[in-house]
């Protein structure tokens, strides 16, 4: 009987998948053979998926939901000081990486491209567990079935909180430790982690808590075109 494992993650364009392909195969069959032109392909890989990312974890959702202006330039200040940070930890990242550390990387990436069976879209995903996935699906639903947000918007946070938990696993913590990093490079680069994800926990709780209803309605459509669901 086929295995169900629930996914979750966003669609990328066609040319980012097969550049993302082509990449993970050079590195495969090219690497050590006395370039580092490839740590840069690798690095630029992944700074358009993390764009990407950007797109779809956070200037979709806050043209759903509209932020006062005041807090829109603050938040948009903010992702645009993250995001300038982060490309920057990816590029030297992958600089500093040797061989075989790129090979293993570019792997990990690869088991995270996914085309849709039905829509043939490709997607950078990532494995959620069964219950969280239930538990998505079952808000969803409440959601667009009762009216009084106040019944269930803690649930709906503390489900986002832990797919954001999640997704800093899968993005950041997995993939460096599969490298060496130095501990003073950990520290920093954890730090910066960390200190991003308490900012979108933050954001997350102050926008949801001022949404109303018709456009938590609008937002759970988005988040349900990031559940995913795939046969092995």
């Amino acid at each position: 009987m086929p295995e169900i494992t629930a996914l979750w993650g966003f669609p990328i364009n066609e040319q980012l998948h097969i550049d993302a392909h082509e990449t993970v195969k050079k590195i495969q069959q090219d690497c050590g053979k006395g370039t580092k032109q490839l740590n840069e392909q690798a690095a630029h890989i992944v700074v358009k998926l993390t764009q990407h990312g950007l797109e779809h974890y956070y200037r979709r959702p806050t043209e759903i939901v509209p932020l006062h202006p005041s807090m829109k330039k603050a938040a948009d200040t903010g992702i645009k000081a993250v995001m300038s940070a982060i490309q920057l930890v990816i590029r030297q990242f992958f600089k500093k990486r040797n061989d075989e550390e790129l090979k293993l990387l570019s792997l990990y990436i690869e088991q995270m491209l996914w085309t849709h069976p039905d829509k043939s879209e490709p997607h950078l995903v990532f494995t959620v567990h069964d219950e969280l996935h239930k538990r998505a699906i079952s808000l969803i639903s409440q959601v667009r079935d009762e009216k009084n947000t106040d019944a269930y918007i803690d649930d709906v946070i503390d489900a986002l909180c832990e797919l954001v938990e999640l997704s800093v696993a899968n993005y950041y913590h997995q993939p460096v430790d599969k490298v060496e990093l130095g501990n003073m490079s950990k520290k920093a680069a954890d730090l910066g982690i960390s200190q991003a994800e308490k900012g979108i926990r933050k954001l997350i709780d102050k926008l949801l808590r001022e949404v109303n209803h018709k456009q938590l309605v609008e937002l759970s459509y988005h988040l349900e075109s990031m559940i995913h669901q795939k046969t092995v």
